[in-house]
């Protein structure tokens, strides 16, 4: 073979090599290359670092707006892993409600591109910030929370929720996907469980239209509570 030959089709398929790379990249929840580049790197960190193991995912909805609602993403939280093994998992894109106070020094960029929405966590939501959520909601997009409010201290021990999520919920007229966490790494820190592998496991369960179900703003949370309190030992005996 003539060494320009062999050249050019070094070339073309280099060129359709880079093509296929680029048209994956782009195959990620916001659309951009950055954040495919960040979106894939997630998944291979979830799968191969924390082992990842996902049961449920049929009860995935659709892109939202459903319907025209919106969709809250609730979660009990174990570890500040926990919005990179859902969001890995989920095929599009989620804005997270996060605490004010676990922003870290330098991050502010960060948080800005992902869109966190950050909130006090004395008990009171700050206003801007649940102002924000709501917009997200109002105009059909998916939103991630923890309705804890902080890291569980004891696994399988489940802080009580914060209301203020039946009140998001009632209305926004949003549905809930509930997600279920266990095995990961468990630290003082969130950002200490970034570093540490694990066999992490998350179940995804059924919609949840509390709407539909006619059960109160103020009781909301109550009933997500108790879900959690079955459904936290199932999937740390499995």
């Amino acid at each position: 073979m003539d060494s320009p030959v062999t050249v050019l089709l070094l070339v073309a398929v280099g060129w359709v090599l880079f093509a296929l790379a680029c048209r994956r990249i782009m195959h990620n929840p916001r659309g951009d290359a950055l954040s495919g580049i960040g979106w894939h790197f997630a998944r291979q960190y979830a799968r191969w670092y924390h082992w990842l193991r996902v049961r449920g995912r049929g009860n995935i909805p659709p892109e939202p707006p459903i319907d025209g609602r919106p969709l809250i993403i609730v979660s009990n939280h174990t570890a500040g892993v926990d919005p990179i093994l859902i969001q890995s998992t989920v095929p599009y894109f989620v804005r997270w409600v996060m605490a004010a106070d676990m922003q870290g020094h330098g991050l502010d960029a960060l948080w800005k591109y992902l869109e966190v929405i950050l909130v006090n966590r004395n008990g009171q939501t700050e206003v801007a910030g649940m102002r924000e959520a709501m917009r997200h909601l109002k105009a059909g997009g998916a939103l991630g929370i923890f309705p804890e409010g902080r890291l569980q201290t004891e696994r399988g021990r489940l802080h009580p929720f914060l209301h203020g999520l039946g009140l998001l919920i009632a209305r926004s007229n949003a549905l809930v996907l509930p997600c279920v966490i266990a095995g990961t790494p468990m630290r003082d820190t969130a950002w200490a469980s970034l570093w540490a592998p694990s066999r992490s496991r998350l179940w995804i369960m059924p919609v949840i239209d509390y709407p539909a179900l006619g059960v109160k703003p103020g009781d909301i949370a109550a009933d997500l509570q108790a879900r959690y309190e079955r459904w936290v030992p199932q999937i740390e005996s499995a």
